[in-house]
């Protein structure tokens, strides 16, 4: 049997150390966190990720190795972000600037408008508000298929992703 768990859940199941080695650690999972929102990943880096997954808990194994894979390309790993789920808390933008203070806004199958952003935007644009750069894009499940169109939309992801995060092309 070839099946490895994800990182996240080893975090998760071994989130207590049995030896005291005396460093900073973080677990992945922060339910009990500064903001009151439940999220996954640790977010040094300010970067929120806001999906819409009516059936999981955060998002399902498949979206989550997807979005890990967006991430590794951009650089950045779980433990930069903090993923929110959408479904399972509605929330506002005003809400979270103030809460959570993101420098960075990626929001997967959910538009401008239905977190209060006092306007609407097309998918992939980079936005600047309020000191934070917004994009909106399909969900992930959405842009995760094996077809030309996903794979138009992922080309489309990926240069937006490329200005939001000032990558070289």
């Amino acid at each position: 049997m070839k099946d490895q768990l994800p990182g996240f859940v080893l975090a998760e199941l071994f989130s207590n150390s049995l030896i005291d080695t005396e460093e900073n650690y973080k677990p992945v999972n922060k339910d009990l966190n500064k903001s009151g929102l439940s999220y996954l990943g640790n977010y040094e880096k300010k970067i929120i990720v806001l999906v819409n997954d009516y059936e999981n808990i955060y998002l399902d194994e498949e979206s989550l190795d997807f979005l890990s894979g967006i991430l590794n390309a951009c650089k950045l790993n779980l433990a930069h972000i903090a993923i929110i789920n959408f479904s399972n808390k509605a929330l506002e933008f005003p809400e979270l600037k103030k809460e959570m203070k993101p420098e960075f806004l990626l929001l997967f199958g959910i538009t401008a408008l239905q977190i209060e952003l006092p306007f609407a935007m097309p998918d992939y644009q980079v936005q600047q508000y309020n000191n934070c750069q917004i994009v909106t894009a399909p969900a992930l499940n959405v842009l995760n298929k094996q077809t030309p169109a996903a794979k138009t939309e992922k080309a489309k992801l990926w240069k937006s992703l490329q200005k939001m995060f000032s990558l070289e092309k």
